[in-house]
């Protein structure tokens, strides 16, 4: 307990660097990473993240210290160079996108492990740490690193912001941003810019290998909450922001752990219960949601043929088997059927079968009703067989609203009464 108010309160300064830094970078990364994501080019991160190795140690041999100001500069332009390299091939070759971000990732970054190992061999003393870059060291994060980190925050968050409504355009719908007049040349580079940037200031946190995914899994999480670009931002932002403050918590209360890793091992749990527990596109959601249409389809189903016998004057009860010449229920799924309408009130046990109540039997024929409609359609409309428009009017009347019914009608040319009961099925007897 005394390790988390210290770490909340922040009042241990090396603690306070790391933490905000890491926090500051997750938020920037997950928020710039939604405009590759929503383009469908995560892998421009992977590969400038890769490719920007070389140009740190280029820096470094160029100014002989480990700055980070100079370290930043010689990462975002190896990482520039590496995207200029991959749309130069794509131009002027036959090899596709995402091989020509397999070359470069994997050149740049085998030139710069092969850097790496001769500068290790000459600089003895002086390139100390620079191997962090690869994995990622956020505990050797200094105040001056948590200065660049946020000063690279608001310089991300002022270019989101001022060319917002130019970036959704182009990031939607590219051949629309170009017919209203807006320069998509000059947004993609502006995407490119706040890319290069945050994973050029990241690199030394979480490290080369894993920069990619503060890119790319944030946005990927967002997206089971949220349709809208601004929310997604904020929510994508937040979860990496998250990710960044519980991966930097676990490396402080546990000396052993790097702050990198966790953090990136945060964001997947994220990911993962975004995945499964979100409304409306987490798995257990849509699960839940197809077992209740399922439902109501069997309940359905169960009214509407209770109706039909009624009309076709085989009395008012009811049972399984006299259920199931028309409509199959098992034994399983009758019972649990016949215990849901029984509690929603929609039949009654009456001696050895069940009877509708009028709420029931309203609904029933109101699903039959539909059923009718829909094989009418499709016979004048659709120019379907008589024989072959029963099956598909069983699943289509469970989903066949007042609004596209009313549609359908204005179509045939028939009024809002139109009764359907003796339309199709003095043609063929329904079933057949």
């Amino acid at each position: 307990m005394n390790d988390l108010i210290k770490y909340l309160t922040l009042s241990d300064p090396n603690v306070r660097y790391v933490a905000l830094a890491i926090l500051l970078l997750g938020g920037v990364s997950g928020a710039v990473g939604t405009f590759n994501f929503l383009r469908k080019k995560t892998l421009i991160g992977e590969t400038v993240a890769h490719s920007m190795l070389p140009g740190v140690l280029i820096a470094f041999m160029l100014s002989g210290v480990k700055n980070p100001i100079y370290l930043i500069i010689g990462a975002a332009v190896s990482g520039w160079l590496s995207i200029w390299v991959v749309d130069y091939i794509t131009r002027h070759s036959k090899i596709k996108g995402d091989s020509a971000l397999a070359i470069v990732l994997s050149s740049f970054f085998g030139l710069g492990i092969v850097m790496l190992t001769i500068i290790q061999r000459v600089y003895v003393k002086e390139q100390s740490g620079l191997d962090h870059y690869i994995f990622g060291n956020a505990a050797a994060m200094s105040p001056e690193d948590s200065m660049v980190f946020g000063a690279v925050s608001l310089i991300v968050l002022f270019v989101v912001v001022r060319y917002y409504f130019s970036l959704k355009t182009v990031v939607f719908n590219q051949d629309f941003a170009q017919s209203v007049g807006i320069n998509t040349k000059w947004i993609e580079t502006v995407i490119r810019f706040i890319t290069i940037i945050s994973i050029s200031v990241g690199i030394k946190a979480v490290g080369i290998v894993m920069m990619s995914a503060l890119l790319i899994i944030p946005p990927t999480a967002a997206r089971f909450w949220t349709d809208n670009l601004g929310r997604m931002l904020f929510v994508s932002g937040v979860f990496g922001a998250l990710s960044g403050w519980l991966g930097a918590y676990i490396s402080y209360s546990y000396s052993s752990m790097p702050t990198g890793p966790w953090t990136i091992v945060m964001i997947s749990v994220i990911a993962f219960v975004s995945m499964m527990f979100a409304p409306k596109k987490g798995v257990v959601f849509q699960r839940w949601s197809k077992l209740l249409v399922k439902r109501r389809m069997n309940e359905e189903n169960l009214l509407k043929t209770a109706v039909q016998l009624e009309v076709r004057g085989q009395g008012k009860l009811f049972n399984r088997r006299s259920i199931s010449t028309r409509q199959f229920f098992d034994q399983r799924l009758w019972n649990r059927t016949i215990k849901r309408l029984r509690r929603k009130g929609m039949i009654k046990k009456v001696h050895t079968g069940y009877t509708l109540s009028t709420e029931g039997r309203a609904i029933g024929a109101e699903i039959d009703r539909r059923h009718k409609i829909w094989e009418v359609y499709l016979q004048r409309r659709m120019q379907m067989s008589v024989h072959l428009v029963h099956d598909e009017a069983d699943t289509m009347e469970h989903f066949l609203t007042p609004e596209i019914e009313a549609e359908i009608l204005k179509e045939l040319g028939l009024c809002s009464r139109f009764n359907p009961l003796l339309e199709i099925h003095e043609i063929v007897p329904e079933g057949a």
